[in-house]
């Protein structure tokens, strides 16, 4: 079904991530935000004050019961947001889902289960793959030819999670599928769909294992390195990528610029650009994918990943930390001593 823009949106969640959601959507002429919605009435009323939106709910079934939107975007906790989004599927309603779309792969197959039984359109915000930056520097590197080999560091300082209240025990444990998934979902963005990993677990210094290591098989014939130290005091998210004749490598961050190389060429850079300079980067591109797909009735387009392709990526996630073996959800870290 077509949607006449702009979209009308509304949004489940109003703190941490969607005070930088909402201006986006507020940014863009293809949406309006026309109703707020949390069970902290609290929290929704402040939003609501700051952002200047004058429908509010504090519960899921009344914002349904009222129905006058077009699409929503689910931006509850982690532990939350795969029952949350659930709801939505069902009525059939186009969702965007922050990520992850569940702290383990299980509740994203039951998502996109759900999706593909009821039609529902639905997209997960991995937005590192609409960084302005990345994406020039992506389609700049493939004009020199296939991807050969992706490398990627999804190094972070984890340990303070587990003394900070906000993070359960069992977000801290699994951070690779709560943060570090923005990086490491990069070796699929870069190079495709994935044959084979083989991968090693180490335990440095929390009860859970800490550091990760696996080399990676594309289907393409490509390869790739994942690496993730979780004890790493300045750690930080980057990628090198290459072709046969070119490298493309990211700054120390991926909001830094990345830079193009290739022999006896001038290196070529890649910067930030248009809303990703003063908005939360990658939230303009993945939301504007999000709502051309509402607009128009199909489906979300590479780069946006669909429920399918997230799929895809937790998979991949399993498999490099193991986390099948040490962390099933049947039996969660945060039961498990530590």
């Amino acid at each position: 079904m077509r949607v006449e823009p702009p979209v009308r949106c509304a949004v489940v969640g109003t703190k941490n991530i969607a005070g930088k959601h909402i201006p986006v959507l507020q940014a863009l002429p293809e949406s309006t935000v026309v109703a707020l919605c949390d069970i902290d009435a609290q929290a929704v009323s402040t939003a609501a004050h700051e952002f200047g939106v004058d429908k509010t709910f504090t519960s899921v079934e009344s914002l349904q019961a009222w129905g006058q939107y077009d699409a929503v975007y689910v931006l509850v906790s982690v532990l939350a947001v795969a029952d949350i989004a659930e709801l939505f599927l069902q009525a059939g309603t186009p969702t965007f889902i922050e990520k992850p779309p569940g702290l383990y792969t299980v509740d994203t197959e039951r998502l996109a289960a759900v999706a593909n039984e009821t039609g529902t359109m639905a997209t997960v915000g991995l937005n590192r793959r609409f960084y302005s930056n990345t994406m020039a520097g992506r389609d700049a590197l493939l004009e020199t030819g296939e991807v050969v080999s992706v490398t990627v560091h999804a190094d972070e300082d984890v340990g303070p999670k587990w003394d900070d209240p906000r993070f359960p025990p069992e977000v801290a444990a699994r951070w690779v599928y709560a943060n570090s998934i923005h990086a490491l979902d990069l070796i699929r963005y870069f190079g495709g769909d994935i044959a084979q990993v083989s991968a090693v677990q180490r335990k440095v210094g929390l009860p859970v294992p800490d550091s990760f290591s696996a080399i990676i098989d594309f289907e393409s014939g490509a390869i790739g390195r994942a690496l993730a130290d979780h004890f790493a005091q300045r750690g930080g998210h980057r990628y090198q990528v290459r072709t046969a004749t070119a490298t493309l490598t990211s700054g120390h961050t991926l909001e830094d610029s990345c830079t193009l190389t290739r022999r006896n060429r001038e290196p070529v850079q890649f910067s930030l650009t248009g809303l990703d300079r003063r908005l939360k980067p990658g939230f303009p591109g993945e939301s504007k994918a999000f709502l051309r797909a509402v607009q128009t009735g199909n489906p979300v387009e590479f780069p946006s990943p669909t429920l399918v392709d997230a799929v895809k990526t937790m998979q991949m996630l399993d498999a490099i930390t193991g986390a099948n073996e040490w962390s099933p959800k049947s039996n969660p870290v945060s039961q498990q001593p530590s």
